[in-house]
């Protein structure tokens, strides 16, 4: 699985986040808890993605704001119902969530954790199937894989509705409240935790990443042009 593009997605391009406007960058204006913004405006990730995590595996690892979850206690349940229906998961995905060192590795401003799915949920229409594995503590928003119908390819989406295929009292996914946000699960997860600790050192709770100066400056140049 190499990811999925956002012209090819299905799904409207967004990317939700908090603000950082504390590092200085006006294109991410505080809106609330989560703002709704441009896809196009955000930069590449700095590290070349191979699926390996080796980029994560060299940083800091954390006590407080981590995005540790029921993951490593439920990862055999989901991957029992993925094979029963056919979904496959990125190497990345599975590795991620097996391995609480990394997840120790990874803050959330607004203490998101991770919240894996029970089972995937199927898209209308043969569109492919979700798996839920980042929720809001609040449960204001919730992130989730996007296998496609052939199962050849992913992405990650985002949603403000709860889908999980084993409960029957969850929402049907409706794609129109569905939001395309990153090409695949790895580089969604180097933006978030890039941008989570661009704002922890912006607001004093750590020191910047060596990558987080050039990502500000290649956000504020992208935003401009736009």
């Amino acid at each position: 699985m190499i990811g999925v593009r956002a012209q090819d997605s299905r799904f409207r391009p967004y990317w939700w986040g908090t603000s950082l406007t504390e590092a200085g960058i006006d294109a991410r204006p505080d809106v609330g808890t989560y703002g709704r913004y441009e896809f196009g405006d955000l930069p590449p990730v700095p590290f070349e993605l191979r699926g390996e995590l080796d980029w994560l595996a060299k940083q800091p690892a954390h006590d407080e704001w981590t995005i540790n979850g029921n993951a490593t206690s439920r990862l055999l349940e989901l991957l029992a119902q993925c094979r029963r229906a056919g979904v496959p998961l990125p190497a990345e995905f599975t590795q991620f969530m097996a391995t609480s060192t990394l997840q120790d590795r990874v803050r959330s401003n607004t203490a998101c954790f991770l919240d894996l799915a029970h089972a995937p949920a199927p898209l209308p229409g043969g569109g492919g199937h979700l798996v839920r594995f980042l929720a809001d503590q609040q449960g204001c928003l919730y992130w989730y894989l996007h296998v496609t119908g052939d199962g050849a390819d992913h992405a990650v989406v985002c949603s403000g509705d709860f889908y999980d295929g084993a409960d029957d009292e969850a929402a049907q996914p409706d794609p129109e409240q569905i939001s395309f946000c990153a090409e695949s699960f790895e580089a969604f997860l180097c933006r978030f935790w890039l941008e989570n600790e661009i704002w922890f050192a912006a607001t004093g709770k750590g020191s910047m990443p060596d990558v987080g100066a050039q990502y500000i400056d290649l956000y504020r140049e992208r935003a401009a042009d736009s």
